[in-house]
């Protein structure tokens, strides 16, 4: 074979390779035909280009839920120098934690400058009163039952201080009298008890000081005068407060918590005596006050031993013989009746609203303890100022109210959104977030057959054959929240001197104490 028959050879060798390799990749019959279709592959390719942006388009999209943060500022343009400072606290202040812990939680963070009537959203942290501004307004009326609210319906009966200090509460709360409508009242009393001491007040908690009757504005509206606790409890000779993180969750029936793992405690500037009326940083607990690391014969408590606020108050009051227990059973028991006997002002509002997202809200109830720890609510502020940036040592109190709030309320999840849709819509006996056994309880009244026809009692309706959906709903929602609380504490009605205001109330009021009985964490 000469050298042009091997040539020839070899290349009818390469066509034959070539030949069987287009086949197999495109079934195609012609190396140029093969080189056109292998263009799709190449970076010059206008397809892979569209294909790439739409990969990243796709990537990039946010998922995350959305959290609208808003604070007290963004309605104060016209001020530009209050602007400036508010939209500075806001951003560095009193909103900080909480648009932290947002982000910590995987929620995109919305501000008043970004919102718009069109922005989907989950949940809505308004530093004011939202059902009243625009335009989260609007955004609360259009919303869906799965997006949740920072407020609720009439919060304002227990968070204004007139409406507050002049409800009549039976226990816990100063006598007082709203001006300018109960002057003669006052008049009258103040007459009949020359020796008690008054503060006026009003709903901006600014200049209060003790005064005598004739030296007060009798005439101002929206104010109120208060008798002053004049024994209170002291440490160091140093008057202080208790500030208790409260949460309410339904109006519907009626469901408050209270924050358990800790208390704030604050305590004035000045020490109490020898006691001057002109001096009010000797029994006026504000802004400035002293922190509780401050005081000396707590200092082997909070610093050395390192134990919370409420351990250092309970050590203290303890070591002086004192059952601290009694403080904060009286708390409860005060808190309670500010609920019990606001709920029927607050269901108009919450009518009138027709919400149908769900909502909750957080405030801080201030007490003073007298020497014979007796307790006395003196307010409860509504968007309590959860900033570190005075105190950087109360950061892990606020971050661990947030953390309990976000979990009680489902901020926080378990589960993605999808999950939970997944599970609730399964039949009621197959949802492992909480399902017919969890609700279903073993009453007398059911188990005996007293309510073979649901109609017998109302009481029948917490039998499971019986149950309807909108009260197997509030029952499955107080399940989650109990499972979810942490270190949240449900608070109780005094529901055995006063009747439940509602049928629901009255039904879930025997729902929990039927779960007392059987599991002693719902007590």
């Amino acid at each position: 074979m000469g050298p042009w028959d091997s040539k020839i050879w070899i290349g009818v060798l390469v066509f034959a390779v070539l030949t069987i390799d287009f086949n197999f990749e495109g079934r195609i019959g012609s190396f140029f035909d093969f080189r056109f279709r292998t263009s799709h592959f190449t970076k010059s390719s206008p397809f892979i280009v569209k294909d790439e942006e739409n990969i990243q388009k796709s990537t990039s999209e946010d998922t995350r839920p959305v959290a609208i943060v808003t604070g007290s500022y963004d309605n104060v343009r016209f001020n530009e120098a209050l602007f400036r400072k508010l939209h500075f606290q806001a951003h560095t202040g009193h909103m900080t934690h909480i648009r932290e812990m947002f982000e910590h939680t995987g929620y995109r963070i919305v501000t008043k400058n970004e919102l718009s009537l069109d922005t989907k959203w989950d949940v809505m942290w308004h530093h004011e009163y939202s059902f009243t501004q625009e335009p989260f307004k609007t955004l609360i009326k259009n919303a869906f039952p799965n997006q949740i609210v920072n407020h609720v319906p009439g919060s304002g009966y227990y968070t204004s201080k007139v409406q507050l200090a002049t409800s009549d509460l039976a226990i816990g709360v100063p006598k007082a009298f709203q001006l300018p409508q109960e002057k003669d009242q006052l008049l009258e009393y103040a007459e009949k008890n020359p020796d008690v001491l008054w503060v006026q007040k009003d709903n901006t908690h600014r200049n209060i000081k003790i005064r005598t009757i004739g030296g007060m504005d009798l005439g101002k509206n929206n104010s109120f005068v208060q008798k002053f606790v004049d024994n209170p409890l002291l440490i160091d000779n140093r008057k202080f407060d208790i500030g208790i993180y409260t949460v309410v969750t339904s109006l519907l029936p009626l469901r408050v918590y209270i924050y358990d793992g800790d208390v704030l405690i604050r305590f004035c500037p000045e020490d109490y005596h020898p006691f001057d009326i002109e001096n009010v940083d000797k029994y006026v607990v504000g802004d400035d006050y002293t922190p509780i690391w401050e005081i000396k014969s707590l200092e082997k408590y909070f610093n050395t031993q390192m134990m919370s606020f409420r351990s250092t108050i309970d050590s203290f009051v303890g070591v002086q013989g004192k059952d601290p227990s009694v403080i904060w059973q009286q708390i409860r028991n005060i808190i309670g009746e500010v609920f019990r006997t606001q709920q029927t002002k607050m269901l108009l509002n919450l009518e009138s609203l027709k919400l149908k997202p769900k909502y909750f809200e957080l405030s801080r109830f201030d007490f003073v303890v007298d020497e014979e720890l007796k307790v006395f609510l003196m307010e409860a502020n509504m968007s309590p100022n959860l900033s570190s940036g005075h105190f950087k040592q109360n950061q892990i109190l606020y971050e661990k109210v947030l953390m309990n709030i976000f979990s009680l309320i489902g901020i926080s999840k378990q589960f993605t959104t999808e999950a939970e849709n997944q599970f609730s819509s399964r039949t009621p006996d197959q949802n492992p977030l909480v399902n017919s056994r969890d609700v279903n309880l073993p009453l007398k009244f059911c188990v005996e057959n007293k309510c073979e026809s649901c109609d017998e009692a109302p009481e029948c309706q917490l039998c499971g054959h019986c149950m309807s959906k909108e009260t197997r709903k509030i029952l499955e929602h107080t399940y989650i929240e109990h499972t979810n609380r942490r270190q949240m504490r449900r608070i109780e009605f005094d529901y055995e001197n006063h009747r439940p205001l509602t049928k629901e109330d009255h039904l879930l009021a025997l729902w929990l104490r039927t779960k007392c009985q059987l599991d002693h964490s719902w007590c």
